[in-house]
C-alpha cells in the first residue's frame, strides 16, 4: 500500500502548498497577463511549479529510505524543475534550454537511469534512444501545458495508470515515484482546471515531464524482467499517449507550414477542438479521458491478453488515433499566408504530400488488413496459436496484402472523400473484401495447397476485412458530426422528409452555420417520433407554439421542398407572433 500512502501524502502537500504560492505570486506581481499565443483572458498567478515540486520532495523524504538510483531520479528531477524555473524568471532562448535538458538526461543515463539490457541489449542504442525519451516526453508534457488544467490531468492520469501497473505487478518501489506524481498533480489540477487560478510554468512542467518520462523507463526495465519485450513497454506508452499525440500533432503540422517547432500557437489539440465548437472544459475533458481510456486500456492488455491480441487491438486504436488527428489537422489554426514548409518546398516530397491522404489510406489499410488477418485466426483457434500457426501466418500475410490492395486500388478505394461515405462507398469496399479474399485464396491454393490453411479463418478474415476497413472509413464522419461542439441557435425544422435530411446535413457538416437544431416537426402522424440524424420528430404544426415557448426556439427553417409558400402561412405567424425569423429553404433545381 506505499505506492496509495505516497500519492494521498503528495496529494495533501501540493493541495496545501498551491494555495500559499497563489497567495505569494499575487502579493510580489508574479502574474502572467493575456497575450494572443496563450488561452487564459485575466492575469494569472504562476511559478505553481514550485507546490508540486515542494510536494513530491517532501513526500520522497517521508516516504525514505531510498536506493541509489532514485536518489539520482531526485536530483536529476530537481535539476530540470531548476531549469524550468530559470527559464520562467529570465526566458531562456529555446536552444539553451534545450542543451541544459540534455545535460540533465544524459548525466541520468550516466547513472544507470537507462533502459535494460532486457529491453535492448546494445548499450550504444539504449544510451541514446533513453536519452531522448526522456527529453522529448519532458519537451511533449510542456508544450502540452497550453489550456487549463490539461498537462496536470495528463499526468494525474498517466502517473496513476503506472503506480497502478506496479502494485498489480508487486513492485511498489517501481510505482513509488508515479503515484507521488500523480497525487502532487491532483493536489495542483484542483488550482489549475478552468478557470486557472494559477499556471504552473516551465518549472512544472519540465519537472512533471522528466519524473513521468524517468518512471516510464523504471516501469519497462521492471515488467521487462518478467513478460514479453513489447507488453513491457505497452503500459508507459499507453499512458503517455496525449503528449506523444499532440507533440506529433503540432511538429508535424508546424513544419509542413513553414513554422517553428518551437514557436508557439494556438495549433495543439486541445485548442483545435476549441475551434470546432468545444468549451474549453470539455475540450480538456475529452483528451484526459483519451489518456485514461488508452492507460487503462493497455494495463489490461498487459496483464490479461496475449502479444498477438495486444498487437491487434493496438493495431486498431492507433490508426483511430492517427484518424483523428487527420481530423483535428484540418482545422484552420493558420493564416493563409503562412510560409510553405520545407517538405512542400521539395519538388519530390512536394508531390508526395498532394497524395497524402491516399498515401495515409494505403498504409493506414496495411495496419487494418494485418490486424484483420491475425484476429481471424484468433478466433479460428479460440486465441491459442501455435508456433507453426504463426509461422504460416507470417509466411502468408505478404500475398494478402498484396491481393486486397490491389483490389481496393482497382474498385476505388483510394480515390474518394471519406467525410462523404455513402452508400456506393460502403458496396465497393464490400467489393474489394470479397475480390480480394477470393484472390487471397487462390494464391494459396496455387503457391500451399491450402496445406495448414484454415478455411474458416478466410470467411472469418472476410468478415473482420469488411468491418474494419469500413469502420476506419466511418471513423471520419463521425469526427466530423460527432467531435463539435454543443452551443448554438436554437432552431426547429419543419418537414421530416428529404428537405429536413439535406437541411440537417447542412447544418451538421457546415461550421460557419450558427444553428442547434432541437427537432423536426411534420404533419404526417407516421414519422411522430421517429429519429433522424438523431434529432426526434417532436410534433406537427399544431404544436408549433408550444415548441416555441418551452425550447427557446429562435429560428425556423422550412425544408419541405415541393410544396408552393401558401401551405405555410400559419407558421410564418406563428414565427412573427413570437417575435422569430422563419426561413423557407428553397430546393437547389427548379423545373420550368
Amino acid at each position: 500500500m506505499k505506492p496509495l500512502q505516497a500519492f494521498l501524502l503528495a496529494l495533501i502537500l501540493a493541495a496545501a502548498a498551491t494555495p500559499v504560492v497563489i497567495w505569494l505570486a499575487r502579493r510580489m506581481g508574479w502574474v502572467v497577463a493575456p497575450r494572443e499565443d496563450r488561452w487564459h483572458k485575466k492575469p494569472t498567478a504562476v511559478y505553481g511549479g514550485v507546490a508540486i515540486f515542494l510536494a513530491y520532495l517532501i513526500g520522497f523524504l517521508i516516504m525514505g529510505p531510498h536506493q541509489r538510483l532514485y536518489w539520482v531520479f531526485l536530483a536529476c528531477s530537481g535539476a530540470m524543475f531548476a531549469i524550468g524555473l530559470w527559464d520562467d524568471a529570465l526566458e531562456l532562448k529555446p536552444q539553451v534550454k534545450f542543451l541544459c535538458q540534455l545535460i540533465v538526461a544524459i548525466v541520468a543515463v550516466s547513472q544507470g537511469l537507462t533502459l535494460g539490457k532486457h529491453i535492448i541489449p546494445w548499450a550504444w542504442l539504449s544510451v541514446p534512444i533513453t536519452v531522448l525519451w526522456l527529453v522529448g516526453v519532458t519537451n511533449a508534457v510542456n508544450i502540452l501545458d497550453n489550456m487549463d488544467g490539461l498537462s496536470s490531468g495528463v499526468v494525474l492520469a498517466a502517473g496513476s495508470v503506472m503506480a497502478l501497473d506496479a502494485w498489480i505487478t508487486g513492485s511498489p518501489a517501481t510505482g513509488l515515484a508515479p503515484a507521488m506524481l500523480a497525487g502532487a498533480a491532483l493536489g495542483f489540477f484542483i488550482y489549475n482546471f478552468n478557470p486557472a487560478k494559477i499556471f504552473m510554468g516551465d518549472c512544472g512542467s519540465l519537472f512533471l515531464g522528466f519524473t513521468l518520462a524517468a518512471s516510464a523507463v523504471l516501469a519497462a526495465n521492471t515488467a521487462a524482467g518478467a513478460s514479453h519485450l513489447a507488453m513491457a513497454l505497452l503500459v508507459p506508452l499507453g499512458a503517455l499517449v496525449v503528449p506523444l499525440f499532440d507533440t506529433t500533432l503540432v511538429s508535424f503540422q508546424r513544419t509542413t507550414h513553414g513554422r517553428s517547432i518551437a514557436q508557439g500557437g494556438r495549433d495543439h489539440s486541445s485548442h483545435r477542438l476549441v475551434f470546432l465548437g468545444l468549451s474549453e472544459k470539455r475540450a480538456v475533458l475529452t483528451l484526459l479521458f483519451i489518456s485514461l481510456a488508452f492507460g487503462l486500456g493497455s494495463l489490461l492488455l498487459s496483464h490479461l491478453a496475449s502479444p498477438l491480441v495486444a498487437a491487434v487491438v493496438v493495431a486498431l486504436l492507433i490508426v483511430a488515433l492517427a484518424f483523428f488527428g487527420v481530423h483535428l489537422s484540418d482545422v484552420k489554426v493558420y493564416e493563409d499566408g503562412s510560409r510553405r514548409g520545407w517538405m512542400e518546398k521539395s519538388p519530390l516530397l512536394g508531390r508526395v504530400l498532394l497524395f497524402k491522404k491516399q498515401i495515409l489510406q494505403i498504409v493506414a489499410d496495411v495496419v487494418l488488413l494485418s490486424a484483420a488477418y491475425s484476429a481471424a485466426w484468433l478466433l479460428r483457434f479460440e486465441g491459442r496459436v501455435t508456433d507453426y500457426e504463426l509461422t504460416l501466418l507470417g509466411q502468408s500475410l505478404p500475398w494478402l496484402l498484396g491481393a486486397k490492395l490491389g483490389c481496393f486500388w482497382f474498385f476505388g478505394l483510394y480515390r474518394g472523400e471519406w467525410r462523404y461515405l455513402s452508400v456506393h462507398d460502403l458496396l465497393q469496399i464490400a467489393k474489394g473484401c470479397l475480390a480480394g479474399s477470393v484472390l487471397t485464396a487462390l494464391l494459396f491454393i496455387w503457391l500451399y495447397g491450402f496445406r495448414g490453411y484454415s478455411r474458416a479463418a478466410m470467411v472469418i478474415d472476410l468478415m473482420l476485412c469488411y468491418l474494419f476497413v469500413a469502420g476506419s472509413r466511418g471513423l471520419v464522419r463521425i469526427f466530423r458530426e460527432k467531435v463539435r461542439g454543443s452551443g448554438g441557435v436554437p432552431c426547429l425544422i419543419l418537414g421530416a422528409g428529404d428537405g429536413g435530411d439535406l437541411l440537417m446535413r447542412e447544418l451538421r457538416n457546415n461550421a460557419s452555420l450558427p444553428y442547434k437544431p432541437l427537432g423536426f416537426i411534420d404533419d404526417d402522424q407516421a414519422k411522430q417520433g421517429h429519429v433522424i440524424h438523431g434529432i426526434k420528430v417532436l410534433g406537427t404544426r399544431q404544436d408549433l407554439a408550444a415548441l416555441i415557448e418551452n425550447l427557446k426556439i429562435q429560428r425556423v427553417f422550412i425544408s419541405i421542398l415541393s410544396a408552393p409558400d401558401q401551405r405555410f402561412e400559419d407558421v410564418f405567424e406563428v414565427c412573427a407572433a413570437h417575435g422569430i425569423q422563419c426561413t423557407r429553404i428553397q430546393p437547389i433545381i427548379k423545373i420550368d
